[in-house]
């Protein structure tokens, strides 16, 4: 993987947003860039949403070459070798209902250039799944369970750069992979403050699990919303458990 070459965000005026029809046809394209606080401020009201506030797991996939990656493209480098069907369409909340299968579920579905995925456990607690994924790509991955044991992941060409602890996200410089992400370090308050001897390191209204979003869509463009999580999708069914 090159050292250099840091690949910045996608542009906002290129990539679909919202309807999980969308696609470069130029449906709901946003064609402004919004502020950190303007992402921010929308996560904080969305988190509160039961299918999102208890576990979540959202990734983005962005290929290296646009269009590159189809879902089964996603759903073979997920499997790992364990063989998957691609069922159509279902309501996001599938992959959490606790139906009678031998292997997990995982929605999903294309955003422009990009592929989300959502509601699997993997996507945030196991490196092999992200590395797999980011073959030829980049993985944003934002992920806590109901426990809020939790991880903010970037994977880059095969390998895992970044993992951060939301709650305790210790500061910039403890990060040397940090500027393979930059719009972590937009939020003022998501690391440690230095000057904080209780070592709270933030206002007590900062809500991690937002700024977890906030990052994966200021760096792809992606947006989970309402309207996403209300809208049906394809889903991932596998035979099996997913390799670590």
């Amino acid at each position: 993987m090159p050292a250099t070459d840091l690949r910045g965000p996608l542009d906002y005026a290129k990539i679909i947003v919202h309807s999980p029809t969308d696609d470069l046809r130029g449906h709901h394209v946003n064609v402004q860039w919004p502020s950190t606080d303007e992402v921010y401020a929308h996560y904080r009201r969305l988190v509160s949403e039961p299918e999102v506030d208890v576990a979540l797991s959202w990734a983005v996939v962005v290929p290296d070459d646009a269009g590159s990656l189809s879902l089964d493209d996603v759903g073979a480098r997920l499997g790992g070798g364990i063989s998957y069907e691609l069922p159509r369409s279902a309501n996001p909340h599938i992959v959490n209902l606790p139906l009678s299968r031998p292997g997990p579920c995982a929605v999903v579905d294309r955003s422009g250039a990009a592929v989300v995925l959502y509601g699997l456990d993997h996507l945030g607690y196991s490196s092999g799944a992200l590395r797999r994924l980011a073959s030829r790509a980049r993985v944003y991955s934002a992920w806590w369970n109901v426990n809020s044991v939790n991880r903010l992941s970037l994977a880059v060409d095969g390998e895992v750069l970044l993992s951060i602890d939301g709650l305790f996200p210790g500061r910039p410089e403890d990060h040397p992979n940090l500027a393979w992400w930059p719009e972590v370090t937009t939020m003022s308050e998501f690391f440690l403050d230095i000057e904080d001897e209780d070592w709270t390191g933030r206002d007590d209204d900062w809500n991690w699990k937002a700024g977890f979003l906030t990052a994966v869509e200021l760096a792809t463009g992606v947006r989970l919303d309402r309207r996403w999580l209300d809208a049906e999708h394809p889903y991932l069914a596998f035979s099996g458990p997913i390799p670590e």
